[in-house]
This record gives structure tokens, C-alpha cells and sequence, in this order.
């Protein structure tokens, strides 16, 4: 319908005609569909604006016709929308996130995401396992540009459940498809062509919680660095935030960026590699020395300097030592002040962990003298007000988590043992005493971090 042969018409049905015709994208992808409307559009025309008709329209014509453009325009645009989406390349889908079937009576979802400045479609496309399950995406599932899309299995009735797992981006049957605990696979494919695939082992997220998603390290977002099993990691367990707790004890992050994986955050966090931390030349008499004055302390970084030994070989004699350090103040550390964010909580969970180290990692000398204590350490987690599912995971885990995890820990560990000779250590108790933190300096820390926490809460 061209403008030549537009009727004659008042001006606001002109505009509405205007209206009509600088709706119609032009560009080929979004011109398919617009026929039909169009045709409708001229159906209303006809209707309304023939010749039997006043040329000056009512203003209740005027309306309808409004009303007829608004409606096919916006349909048209959505339906061009829909048309403009399309199935994704090799690698611009990327599985980012998974949680497998642990039990039956729990949800198992799978997180994608877009890694493309296009929207795409998965209508169609096929997911697949090991396990011989196939799932066919039978109707639309739209994602935009940059964003995340979950898929699961049901819709779980717990408490503060993430947006994405009870708002579903696609539901599927469990007796269609399921995630395994692994060794498994899971391939995306499209028109017959694999988009993305992840391959995982064994699914085994540690003593704390049977629930923890299994994700990709929030910077490899992409389909090579994906296939890289070091790139993926058990969801952080909460220590400064519940963000991504979740239920009853699950830890993971569907439907928004991953945390970042512990081993790529801390720099000094080692597992299962005590040869990664080995210091060589400690001299252990003087820094139990320096171990013995701290615990004199009434501060919840009394413990620390056991902590920063957790992962040095030791003698039987000295685990002797470090058995009686704890069994002598352990309850105690349940009155510590506080040190800014450090309590007792952190105090008490950072002694039992290397209780477990040590024990772990010693022989049979060394863990007969450290029995007792170990014993007692593995039950002060469930004591905790807080970091209970970290500590959990720390002192009882099949994985050892070792080394001074970051910056605060390796500069303290550097203060605190004795390694003469060694540059980076302190090197000797007197020279401890002499650079370490007094009452006062402590006091003024604190009150300057309550400070900042007031001023934080009341300026958020």
C-alpha cells in the first residue's frame, strides 16, 4: 500500500497511516511475517475508510484504527524478534553451571550461557549424556546476548530458591533426562553440529553439603577454556556472604555470575600439594615460642600461628607440643575479642583446621600424638555460629586445603615463623616481639573498622 493513494483524511488519521507504514522495518530479516499484518491493517482500511464513508473519519474510527495498528505493529515486531533469534554456532553456547541428581527428591538443573552479542534459540537443538538420555528442546528457549538461561528438571518448593531455579527457562521430565553424579559428559547440539560439551568426574562436593553447584570459573566463560577441568570448582562455601546459599545447605549460583573459584582467587591456597608450601629452614622451638605467646592473648588471632604450620612436616615432639597448645586453649578461644571481621568463630575453626592438617598430613608418629586432639577437632565445627559449612569442609574434607590462602594469611605466616637465614621470615622470637602489634595499635584498629562498619550500614 503505497502513500499516492492515501484517501482524503483529517490529520490524526494521516499520522495514524504514517504510523502504520514507519512500523514496517525494512531490513529482510524482520520483513518476514509483515505481509499478513499488513494485510490485516489494509482489512481495517477498508473497513473503516471506504468509500461509503464520510471522508473525515470519527473520532471512533479514528480510535479503532489506532487500536488496529498498535496491535498488528507490536505483534509484528515480537514475531520479527522471535524470527530474528537463531540457533547458536560452535561455541557460542557455553554450559557454565551444573547441579547433578544427588537424590530423588531434589532438583537437577544446568545452567547456559550466551557468549554472543546475538540472541539465539535452542528449539530443537539435543542435550546429551553418557548415560545414553537425549533431550530435545520442543519449544522456544530464547537467550540474550551475555545472559544465562537454566534448565532443570522441576521446580523446587524450597525456601529462598534463586530467581532462576522458580522461574524455569525450560522444564524437562526427570525420565527424559538426567544429570549424574559422573564420571559424566553433557553435549549441546544444534542441526546436528556439537555447540558446546563438558565433561566431568566424579561428583564429590565435600563433607559440608551433598548440594553444591559445580561451575565454571567466572572468567573462562567461553567453549575452549571450558574443557579445561581446571577451570571448574564447587561453588565457594559462605564465609563473608550467603549469596549463594541457598535451602537446606545448597551452595551455587544458577542464573548469575559464578564466584570465583578458590584456587584462582587465593593466591597461596594449595590442595592436595604439601610440596607447594614447604618452607625449608623453619626453626620450630623458636616459633612455638611465638605460638605459646600469642595464645596468651585474649584476641581471635591467638591460634594463627599453629594455623600458619598446618602444612609443615613435623616431628612427633613437636606435635606433642602443639597437641598440648590446643588442648589448652581451644575453649578458650571461645571468649576471644574480636580482631575487626576475625571473632571466635573464625578463631576456633581456623585451630581445628590445623588440627586436621597436621594430623593429616603427619605420620604414624606424629598422628599418635596428635589422636586426641584431632578428635576433638572434627566436632568444633557443628559449634560454630558461623563459616559452619566451610569449617565442615576445611577439617573434615577428603580434600586438604593448604598453604596461607591470601595475602593477610602469607603476611602473617612471613611474621610469625622463624626461618633464620630466610629474608621473607622473621628470624628469631626476639625479633617477633619486637615488631609485633601492641594492645594499643590493636584497640585503634578495631575501633577504626567498627567505625567503618557503622558508616558502611548507614550510608547503604
Amino acid at each position: 500500500m503505497g502513500h499516492a493513494e492515501l484517501p482524503s483524511l483529517d490529520y490524526f488519521s494521516r499520522l495514524l497511516y504514517y504510523m502504520y507504514n514507519s512500523c514496517i522495518v525494512e531490513s529482510p530479516t524482520q520483513r518476514l511475517g509483515h505481509s499478513h499484518f499488513k494485510h490485516r491493517i489494509c482489512v481495517a482500511w477498508q473497513l473503516n475508510w471506504s468509500k461509503k464513508l464520510n471522508n473525515k473519519p470519527t473520532n471512533l474510527r479514528s480510535i479503532r484504527f489506532m487500536v488496529c495498528i498498535v496491535v498488528a505493529c507490536g505483534v509484528g515486531h515480537s514475531v520479527s524478534s522471535a524470527s530474528a533469534a537463531q540457533h547458536p554456532l560452535p561455541g557460542s553456547i557455553v554450559i557454565s553451571e551444573l547441579m547433578p541428581n544427588v537424590s530423588e527428591a531434589d532438583v537437577d538443573w544446568l545452567e547456559f550461557y550466551n557468549s554472543t552479542q546475538a540472541t539465539v534459540d535452542l528449539n530443537g537443538c539435543t542435550l546429551t549424556d553418557d548415560q545414553n538420555d537425549e533431550l530435545t528442546f520442543d519449544r522456544s528457549l530464547i537467550i540474550q546476548p551475555n545472559s544465562y538461561a537454566v534448565i532443570g528438571s522441576g521446580k523446587s518448593e524450597e525456601v529462598n530458591q534463586p530467581a532462576a531455579l522458580t522461574n524455569l527457562a525450560y522444564q524437562f521430565s526427570a525420565d527424559d533426562f538426567q544429570l549424574s553424579t559422573g564420571p559424566d559428559q553433557v553435549a549441546l547440539n544444534c542441526n546436528g553440529v556439537l555447540v558446546d560439551r563438558v565433561v566431568y568426574q566424579a561428583y564429590r562436593p565435600g563433607p559440608a553439603t551433598d548440594f553444591r553447584g559445580w561451575q565454571l570459573e567466572p572468567n573462562s566463560l567461553n567453549s575452549s577454556d571450558n574443557d579445561q577441568l581446571s577451570n571448574w570448582c564447587y561453588t565457594g562455601l559462605p564465609i563473608l556472604s550467603d549469596e549463594n546459599l541457598y535451602g537446606k545447605n545448597k551452595v551455587a549460583s544458577p542464573g548469575r555470575v559464578n564466584p570465583e573459584c578458590a584456587t584462582k582467587a587465593l593466591p597461596y591456597l594449595h590442595i592436595n600439594n604439601q610440596q607447594a608450601v614447604l618452607i625449608d629452614g623453619i626453626d620450630f622451638d623458636e616459633t612455638l615460642k611465638i605460638a605459646t605467646e600469642e595464645l596468651t592473648r585474649d584476641i581471635a588471632t591467638a591460634e594463627l600461628t599453629i594455623w600458619a604450620l598446618r602444612d609443615q612436616v613435623i616431628t612427633p615432639d613437636v606435635a606433642r607440643t602443639i597437641a598440648d597448645l590446643y588442648q589448652d586453649n581451644i575453649d578458650k578461644l571461645y571468649q576471644a575479642e574480636p580482631f575487626t571481621a576475625i571473632d571466635w568463630n573464625h578463631a576456633v575453626w581456623h585451630f581445628a583446621w590445623a588440627i586436621a592438617n597436621l594430623y593429616r598430613n603427619g605420620d604414624s608418629a606424629v598422628k599418635a600424638e596428635l589422636q586426641q586432639a584431632y578428635e576433638d577437632a572434627i566436632t568444633r565445627p557443628k559449634t560454630l555460629e558461623r563459616f559452619q559449612l566451610v569449617a565442615t569442609d576445611n577439617v573434615l574434607g577428603h580434600e586438604i586445603l593448604m598453604g596461607d590462602a591470601h595475602d593477610a594469611g602469607h603476611g602473617f605466616a612471613q611474621g610469625h615463623i622463624v626461618v633464620p637465614g630466610n629474608p621473607d621470615y622473621v628470624q628469631s622470637y626476639e625479633e617477633y616481639l619486637e615488631n609485633r602489634r601492641s594492645d594499643f595499635a590493636t584497640s585503634v584498629i578495631n575501633a577504626l573498622f567498627d567505625g567503618y562498619v557503622f558508616f558502611r550500614k548507614l550510608f547503604s
